[in-house]
């Protein structure tokens, strides 16, 4: 086929400089849109390397096909730059457009550097097919990847990879490998460096994985196939695919009749007895009774569903007995317990199959089974006929069972309850510790994804098996161990919610913990920083009707104090807990506890050192921070204006340091005073404002940096959180009402939940005099977030 098509190309007419360019930006368009096809479009163009035409600006001279294929390449290569200037400048225009263009020139430059993206990726895959056919030198290769190697973004790395993917094993040689484990050295180096993404540095340590693997790929990448490939794979799959039903099929039928004995012409099968079968006394056969049936029965398919109902006796009429009828349920006798007598019995055997049944009825009587019947087909026609044999006698036996008939009281025959499964047997209301894996793991992936945390607790309380939650916690606690400081608070607070709503019993949430404390000192060596993230893990259970201190430090440090790390999770603890209150409150609530330092490190290590080092010096004396304490006194707005910048914007005090001297200063009532929250919301939102003037924008690190600042004393109060929105707008107009800025602020603070709808709400329809400076400028700016909060909150209560 490929020497047919090339038949064809070289079939045209290709006599001039313009008609060659054409077809070079055809071949080349191609090859980087369709990069699986690349190997093809190299051959190509090999086929076409010495096609030369005379030059149209020099006459005389010749340009071949090889050089201006060349000279494309390179100008695909060096394209980068200058797309990357040409982003930049679009991407300043989209931030000074207005919201409602925004938006759809956002998704045009992301389109645009996603098409920039492919089109490097294919450049470089059809560069390397060119160099593997001796097209390209070596000396262009190592220049293409030293150019990749020194730009640590993203797009040229993946290009480098892909590069070197291709071409690698050609390059490695002995005389090149000095060059080449520079390359690797350096690869290595952004590797460890962890500055790129992960996706990045997982296709670097592929690439070095396969070099050291001598270039040989674990699979091997599967090019374009021809239609005659095609078709012999698709006729390959369907013979797998009969074989694998013909294998199911036998075992179906291998399962149903696990020691059948191949029958005789005119004999029935032996059916095996199981060891829980019971052994019928035949002498019992006439005391079943049945109504009276149709004479004219066939035994078998052949003759209708409606004969299996009707028994195996084929219809024929069976001999009354002189005993009383006790019961016209034909299978209650066979419920009743056998006797001593019967059960010692001999095993008696069904007699050989006769014509005298088939003699008695009309019509011949069609066998169920032919000697030329495969076992397919007859395994079909079972499985055809067997749901609706089984519906019919089902209904039989309901029909039957609703009657309730008398028995006869004087028979010697008791009717015995059908035999129940021991409790053992009886569906379990808890699973198994590997299905209550699985169920936390999906309840756990479905939970981190949405973080909904009312429908998880109503997932686990649907799991119906307390004594196995400590699977759960454990799962949820292996699954956020490693994973970002968000994702272990969220597990955290779960946990919490869960203990709180009484769904998880303590002792379950210990027990999960349990093995994972054991073992915590060996993944110490992985994951240096584990009893850091073991505390984002349990910090959120210390909230108020969680667990106490004293109970959690005292059960936690069980499985740590014979490795001597119970003093080092603990001190961690207590950190996080000074992020979200003073430092001076988290020593009260230690005291409280009346635990030792002492009981909890190793014996022999001193404990002043061991404060000292931990920096726990808060857990044994009344000094509340470093900070220096002011005498608790009134503060008017302007002192804690000054205060708050100098802590917040110019020293950058972390939020424990703005805690301790909140604590140390301030006292209640000054805390809940619309002053100190106007100046805390007013000094936040200065620091996370970046520029001045038209181009300001809203920096949501530092909202977040800040987020436990904030939700701390507006405490998720309406009348609180509407004082911090009328001190943004204060802030707004101060600055003279830049720009989308207050609508930046209002997504960031309701994203990040500091601000509840009905705070928004409030101030928009509030008409306090005191607070309409600026208040129509503000609303206008701010109409659009309106809007999609309503249209959000119609559609949450459509669904």
């Amino acid at each position: 086929m490929f020497q047919q098509l090339m038949k064809q190309v070289q079939e045209l007419t290709i006599d001039t400089e313009e008609r060659l360019k054409g077809v070079i930006n055809l071949v080349f368009e191609k090859a980087i849109d369709e990069p699986n096809f690349s190997v093809a479009y190299a051959n190509m163009c090999r086929c076409l390397t010495m096609l030369k035409v005379p030059m149209a600006d020099k006459p005389g001279a010749w340009v071949n096909f090889r050089k201006l294929l060349l000279n494309r390449c390179q100008k695909e290569f060096e394209k980068d730059k200058a797309e990357d200037i040409f982003n930049e400048k679009r991407q300043k225009e989209i931030d000074a457009s207005s919201n409602e263009e925004k938006s759809r020139l956002q998704a045009e430059l992301k389109e645009t550097k996603d098409m920039a993206r492919r089109r490097s990726i294919g450049n470089i895959k059809f560069i390397g097919e060119l160099f593997k056919l001796k097209m390209l030198t070596e000396a262009i290769m190592h220049d293409c990847v030293v150019k990749l190697l020194k730009n640590h973004d993203q797009e040229s790395l993946e290009c480098l990879c892909r590069l070197l993917t291709t071409i690698g094993k050609d390059l490695d040689f002995e005389k090149a490998k000095p060059r080449m484990d520079q390359y690797f050295n350096q690869m290595e180096k952004i590797v460890k460096e962890r500055k790129t993404s992960s996706r990045i540095r997982f296709m670097l340590q592929d690439v070095i994985d396969l070099r050291q693997k001598n270039w040989v790929a674990r699979r091997v990448e599967q090019g374009p196939k021809t239609i005659e490939q095609i078709h012999k794979d698709a006729q390959i799959e369907e013979q797998q695919q009969q074989l694998k039903v013909h294998q199911q099929l036998l075992s179906k039928q291998e399962k149903r009749r696990p020691a059948a004995v191949r029958p005789s012409e005119e004999a029935w099968n032996v059916v095996p007895v199981g060891k829980s079968s019971r052994t019928i006394d035949p002498s019992k056969f006439p005391k079943i009774t049945k109504p009276a049936t149709d004479d004219k029965i066939q035994l078998g398919p052949g003759s209708g569903l409606g004969s299996w109902v009707k028994g195996s006796s084929g219809g024929v009429k069976t001999i009354e007995s002189d005993a009383p009828r006790a019961s016209v349920n034909r299978f209650s006798v066979l419920q009743q317990a056998a006797s001593p007598a019967v059960e010692s019995e001999p095993r008696r055997t069904l007699p050989s199959r006769s014509s005298i049944g088939r003699e008695k009825n009309d019509k011949p009587a069609q066998p169920v089974i032919s000697r030329g019947s495969s076992s397919k087909e007859l395994l079909d026609d079972r499985e055809e006929e067997r749901p609706k044999v089984l519906e019919i006698v089902q209904q039989s036996t309901s029909t039957c069972e609703e009657k309730n008939i008398e028995v006869d009281k004087s028979s010697p025959m008791e009717l015995v309850k059908p035999d129940l499964p021991p409790s053992g047997d009886s569906p379990k209301s808890a699973f198994s510790e590997d299905e209550m894996e699985k169920k936390s793991k999906s309840i756990i992936d479905e939970f981190l994804h949405i973080t909904d945390y009312k429908e998880a607790v109503q997932c686990v309380e649907e799991l119906n098996s307390l004594s196995l939650l400590h699977v759960f916690v454990r799962v949820g606690v292996e699954s956020t161990l490693e994973r970002s400081q968000i994702t272990r608070e969220h597990m955290g607070q779960l946990f919490y919610q869960l203990v709180q709503s009484g769904k998880l019993p303590k002792e379950e949430f210990f027990k999960g913990f349990l093995e994972l404390l054991e073992l915590a000192e060996d993944m110490a060596i992985d994951i240096p920083h584990i009893w850091l993230y073991l505390g984002e893990l349990v910090t959120p259970m210390l909230q108020e009707s969680g667990i106490s201190m004293r109970e959690l430090f005292t059960e936690f440090s069980k499985p740590l104090l014979p490795v001597e790390r119970a003093g080092v999770l603990l001190s961690e603890v207590l950190h996080l807990l000074c992020k979200q209150m003073s430092h001076k409150k988290v020593g009260a609530l230690w005291k409280e506890t009346e635990l030792n330092w002492k009981d909890f490190l190793p014996e022999g290590e001193d404990v002043q050192n061991f404060i000292s080092e931990k920096k726990l010096e808060f857990t044994v004396s009344d000094a509340s921070s470093p900070t220096e304490a002011l005498s608790k006194q009134e503060l008017s707005a302007e002192e804690l204006n000054k205060w708050l910048e100098k802590l917040i914007i110019e020293d950058k005090a972390s939020n424990e340091q703005i805690f301790d001297w909140v604590e140390a200063n301030l006292d209640e009532s000054q805390i809940g005073s619309s002053t100190f929250l106007r100046a805390l919301m007013t000094t936040v939102c200065r620091s996370a404002i970046t520029g001045e003037g038209p181009p300001s924008r809203v920096d949501a690190n530092i909202i977040q940096q800040r987020l436990r600042l904030l939700l701390k004393y507006l405490n998720s109060d309406t009348e609180r959180e509407l004082q911090a929105l009328y001190a943004l707008q204060a802030l707004i107009v101060k600055l003279d009402q830049p720009p989308n800025l207050l609508r930046m602020f209002f997504d960031t603070l309701y994203d990040e939940d500091v601000i509840s709808e009905d705070a928004f709400y409030k101030w928009e329809s509030s008409k306090d005099p005191a607070e309409q400076n600026g208040k129509g400028v503000a609303l206008k700016s701010v109409t659009a977030f309106f809007t999609w909060l309503r249209e959000a909150e119609e559609e949450s209560e459509d669904n």
